[in-house]
């Protein structure tokens, strides 16, 4: 309002009461250069100096748990704000519980208002309870601020860049909620006691026999016996597990149709509960999906390994799994039988199963591999394939249930 002619006729004013002795005119004029110097002085330092953060009680949280979102702004100046307007960025899926929200104009954002006053150095601190029922890796901010001077007549903003990051896991859930036998759903394990021998772990030597391997060699026990000697290695039985998971949940023209939430979630969900057990049971769990990351262009891929963090691999992989297939699932089973280990486990969830998708299995089956297919939806082809555990996990309803279940306890690492 105060610009620079305002302030010529201030000036003017003043001289004027100054030369016509006028009392009443020199408070009036002084009063609004008072005003006039006051305004544009909080509207060039209103935001001086000013912080706006955000604090998460945890970074990562379980489907389902409550996570607590903290926001703290901070006057680091001596001029203090009669006003100062707040609009921070959040997912509309985490939306608190309370607090002013308002729709943003983009989509599946909200804005979070709050409007207050800080004192000098002053720091206020507010506090939002966050229910996490929608996985994902959900990013909050950027946040504007807005301030001015104390009379309304400037106003002055900014972006306060930096987002923050909460990770949901997918719902995981006992295999017996899924319908899966709660022992050794996919086979008789007793029966896969296939024994492999550990090169690390050497047992002892033996003489030498037609068609034993070179490199079993062992020359310094060679050297001592005078006669070829071959190292023998301990037996250990390894069982591996490989969860394929389809994220094409309508079958033909994947890569338009879009997907259907509620059978993608429960997919996913299938998906982490598989991997959950596996681990409890001592496998090696590794994940394919036909999909892509969050902010990645790589497929996602988690390969069998004993690492002791192997569960929070598979569970953060799942939990920023982008919604949409960029394969086939068929292509993707081609494209990984020859990097499988030999006589893994392949376990396969999806929602959708054709000709190809059933052409590929049947190859990793003669392959040597055991095959557990998951099949996820309401519309499900009825058949029986000699060798292949196929269970069928329900739809929408069940998806609906499992979101409306108690959390269940689940520690990793």
């Amino acid at each position: 309002m105060f610009g620079e002619g305002w302030h010529l006729a201030i000036a003017a004013l003043l001289v004027t009461s100054l030369v016509l002795r006028s009392g009443l005119l020199f408070v009036v004029s002084l009063a609004l250069l008072l005003v006039a110097t006051a305004s544009r002085l909080w509207d060039k330092y209103c935001l001086t100096g000013v912080e706006y953060r955000r604090h998460f009680s945890q970074t990562r949280a379980f489907f389902g748990e409550e996570v607590e979102l903290t926001v703290e702004i901070t006057n680091r100046k001596l001029l203090p704000l009669a006003w100062l307007e707040v609009e921070d960025e959040l997912p509309t899926e985490l939306e608190p519980r309370q607090g002013r929200l308002t729709p943003s104009h983009k989509a599946g954002r909200s804005l979070l208002l709050n409007l207050l006053s800080l004192r000098w150095y002053e720091r206020v601190r507010r506090h939002y309870r966050l229910r996490c029922d929608v996985r994902g890796y959900h990013s909050f901010g950027p946040a504007t601020l807005r301030s001015g001077d104390l009379f309304g007549f400037y106003r002055r903003g900014t972006t306060v860049e930096n987002e923050d990051h909460l990770l949901v896991y997918p719902r995981v859930v006992p295999l017996g909620r899924l319908g899966l036998p709660a022992k050794d759903p996919f086979g008789d394990r007793k029966a896969r006691q296939w024994l492999f021998e550990d090169p690390l772990r050497i047992a002892g030597t033996r003489e030498y026999v037609y068609g034993d391997s070179l490199r079993r060699v062992d020359w310094k026990a060679t050297a001592r016996t005078q006669r070829l000697q071959v190292r023998l290695h301990e037996p250990t039985t390894t069982y591996r597990l490989v969860i394929f998971l389809n994220l094409n949940t309508f079958g033909g023209y994947w890569w338009w149709l879009g997907y259907d939430r509620d059978l993608l979630e429960l997919s996913i969900s299938v998906a982490a509960s598989v991997a959950n057990w596996a681990m409890e049971q001592g496998y090696q769990v590794g994940l394919l999906a036909n999909g892509n990351a969050r902010r990645s262009d790589q497929t996602v891929k988690v390969a069998p390994s004993r690492d002791p963090n192997q569960l929070t691999h598979i569970l953060e992989a799942l939990a920023k799994v982008l919604p949409f297939a960029t394969m086939p699932l068929e292509g993707l089973l081609r494209l990984e039988s020859n990097e499988l280990p030999y006589g893994a486990t392949l376990v396969v969830v999806t929602a959708v199963l054709n000709e190809e998708i059933t052409h590929e299995l049947l190859a990793l089956k003669a392959a040597g591999h055991r095959i557990a297919l998951l099949l996820v939806g309401d519309q499900v082809p009825s058949f029986h394939w000699e060798g292949i555990a196929v269970y069928r996990i329900g739809g929408e309803a069940t998806w609906r249930d499992l979101r409306e279940i108690a959390g269940e306890s689940l520690s990793v690492p």
